[in-house]
């Protein structure tokens, strides 16, 4: 077999090398193998999984096999990326539930959503509802089009936290006018963690005519959910997060029949139809990151999306019940199945959640994200464990919170 041929056969080899699948969440000898196969520092303990993911150890290897092999014959191999990305477009098209036809793979959730944001052929007077905590690159993309186009941006206030979703279908609704176009919600919000009901909400804009954009960075492959759970048109996320493939890897979704009018980022002419979803993928040289997709999925399917889902709620459950009876703890994210998944904002009150942060990584190695610099509406450091981290890491954890006023 010649070394393309090889290449071409990509399609995602297994790797799955634990000796038994876990039995359930608490399975600590299991989940301790799995942690084992994240070649983390553990001198430092990563509680901000939702920045960006940690790839287990086979995927970061195949990750360097593409490397080297890419490297034989760089003329030849690089310009082979096409077809090697069927398989995993296939993969992730299965992953989300929805047609190979609609999933393009780019390079991260800002670039698939600045492609629908800056892309859809929005005019001036045009109205887009969103929220004040949506992610500032989106809000960003946004303004860009207020600027340039006259398009008219709304942002909403949502409670926080909110523990009753329909309150946010209603606030969107009711905030709809004859001008509105499209809506963008996130999914969750990367503050709080806040979980929104997308399908309800896709719905309700559905049968006025509106569109939905969902940013799903701080879910896909976090949380269990396939397309028929959101009903919603367009969709973007980054796959180095919670797939935790290597960084640089991303996924756009779009309803197959909006594809044609939306302009990708970069112009690719006659190159592609433009009803066809690969127009997107039309970004200059590939990174051999995308190759090690596959692998991910792999390693993601021989945990279980149902598995992975469970285990981060539990260690999520279990830090929040060792200091929710701590004098000044206050959350900043609703707790249940539909509000939420793995990821909390808790602030101590009266503590600055900048000298929290410090003071959690430089007196505990405990590294947490401050996400006061991002919002103005709360307070407090975001908490995401994954499942690099052990029982005992999340122990030390809620340990430290419970001492925070002593460690500031």
């Amino acid at each position: 077999m010649d070394f393309l041929s090889r290449r071409s056969l990509l399609a995602a080899a297994a790797v799955s090398t634990l000796k038994a699948a876990p039995s359930g969440p608490t399975d600590e000898k299991s989940w301790r193998e799995i942690a084992a196969l994240y070649p983390v520092d553990r001198k430092i303990l990563n509680f901000n999984h939702a920045g960006i993911g940690t790839s287990p150890r086979p995927v970061t290897d195949a990750y360097i096999k593409h490397v080297w092999s890419e490297e034989k014959a760089v003329p030849l191999t690089i310009f082979s990326y096409g077809p090697q990305l069927e398989p995993i477009r296939q993969g992730l098209a299965t992953l989300f539930g929805a047609d190979p036809e609609e999933i393009a793979i780019t390079r991260n959730a800002t670039e698939s959503l600045n492609a629908i944001l800056l892309g859809l052929p929005l005019k001036s007077g045009d109205e887009v509802l969103t929220t004040t905590l949506d992610y500032w690159a989106m809000l960003d993309a946004l303004q860009q089009r207020e600027q340039r186009d006259g398009v008219v941006v709304r942002k909403l206030k949502i409670p926080v936290p909110c523990e009753d979703l329909s309150q946010i279908v209603r606030i969107f609704e009711q905030a709809i006018t004859a001008k509105t176009k499209l809506i963008l919600v996130s999914h969750p919000i990367n503050l709080n963690g806040q979980l929104f009901p997308i399908r309800d909400l896709s719905r309700m804009a559905h049968a006025k005519g509106i569109e939905v954009v969902v940013d799903a960075a701080q879910s896909f492959a976090l949380a269990e959910y396939k397309l028929a759970d959101l009903e919603c048109d367009y969709l973007g996320t980054s796959l180095h997060k919670w797939l935790q493939a290597p960084k640089g890897s991303g996924m756009l979704y779009i309803k197959r029949d909006k594809i044609g009018k939306v302009w990708p980022l970069f112009a690719s002419g006659g190159t592609r139809p433009k009803e066809d979803i690969r127009k997107f993928e039309l970004y200059g040289t590939w990174s051999e990151s995308i190759l090690a997709i596959g692998d991910a999925i792999a390693f993601h399917n021989s945990l279980g999306s149902t598995a992975k889902e469970a285990r981060h709620r539990y260690l999520t459950q279990r830090w929040v019940d060792a200091v929710k009876g701590t004098p000044g703890i206050r959350f900043h994210t609703a707790f249940g199945k539909t509000q939420s998944c793995g990821i909390t904002c808790v602030e101590v009150e009266g503590l600055n959640s900048g000298a929290l942060r410090k003071a959690l990584l430089d007196k505990r190695g405990i590294l947490t994200m401050d996400i006061t610099r991002r919002t103005q509406e709360f307070k407090g450091i975001r908490i995401s464990p994954s499942l690099a981290n052990t029982i005992e890491e999340v122990d030390k954890l809620a340990e430290a919170l419970r001492d925070a006023r002593k460690l500031v």
